[in-house]
């Protein structure tokens, strides 16, 4: 019954465990594999060539940003000083004009304040005189005097008097407030008497000269004048 029993299995037919045979040509790392090799195995480090472009690239890309937000500073503060000088310039443009608009005023002003001043004198000195002695004459010279002044205050300020050259009515410089008949032909339309002069700034006519001038004699004033 002994002879009957299954031989027992020999521990030489069953393939060795955890054996493996690296064959010729093949690197050790490829001979050993399985799962817990695998998922524990490190990452392959970046070669240090690539850290240092990396580096330098970030470094240049900072320069960069940094030397455009300069840029941009540096364009902001000249647009800000540009407008408050344009700012102030205006401003004293406009205080100038106002200076030049409002000088010649002034000058008028204060010469009329001297000619009140000269004015008051006079009637004070006029009143302390006997009354004898303030003939029409005397009346009429300070009147005169007056007068000079008051070209003078206006030469001050370039205004000038004229009196049209010729005997002829020049309409363009001359104007007739009143005329005098004549029963001359060759006496119409000339200067029968100067009123009162014009009065020029420059080449700007301000006031034109007042005069009588001739007019013949209407027929009617003829006939009028025979009669009784």
């Amino acid at each position: 019954m002994d002879d009957l029993a299954p031989p027992s299995a020999s521990p030489l037919t069953e393939p060795p465990d955890l054996i493996r045979v690296a064959l010729p040509g093949q690197p050790p790392a490829a001979a050993a594999s399985g799962p817990e090799q695998n998922q524990c195995a490190d990452p392959p480090a970046p070669a240090s060539g690539d850290d240092a472009a990396l580096a330098g690239l970030k470094e240049a890309m900072a320069a960069g940003f940094a030397e455009v937000l300069r840029q941009l500073r540096d364009a902001q503060a000249e647009a800000c000083f540009k407008e408050d000088q344009v700012t102030r310039l205006h401003e004293e443009l406009q205080a100038h004009r106002s200076d030049l608009a409002g000088r010649p005023v002034r000058q008028l002003l204060h010469g009329l304040i001297r000619l009140h001043d000269d004015l008051g004198k006079a009637v004070a000195a006029l009143r302390r005189q006997p009354p004898e002695e303030l003939t029409p004459e005397r009346f009429f010279q300070q009147l005169a005097g007056f007068e000079d002044d008051l070209e003078l205050l206006l030469g001050q300020h370039g205004v000038a008097r004229f009196e049209a050259s010729g005997d002829s009515f020049d309409p363009r410089r001359q104007t007739t407030p009143r005329t005098v008949p004549t029963d001359d032909p060759a006496q119409v339309g000339h200067v029968a008497e100067r009123l009162r002069p014009g009065f020029e700034q420059g080449e700007t006519l301000l006031q034109k000269e007042r005069v009588a001038v001739y007019v013949a004699s209407h027929p009617n004033d003829k006939a009028h004048g025979g009669q009784p």
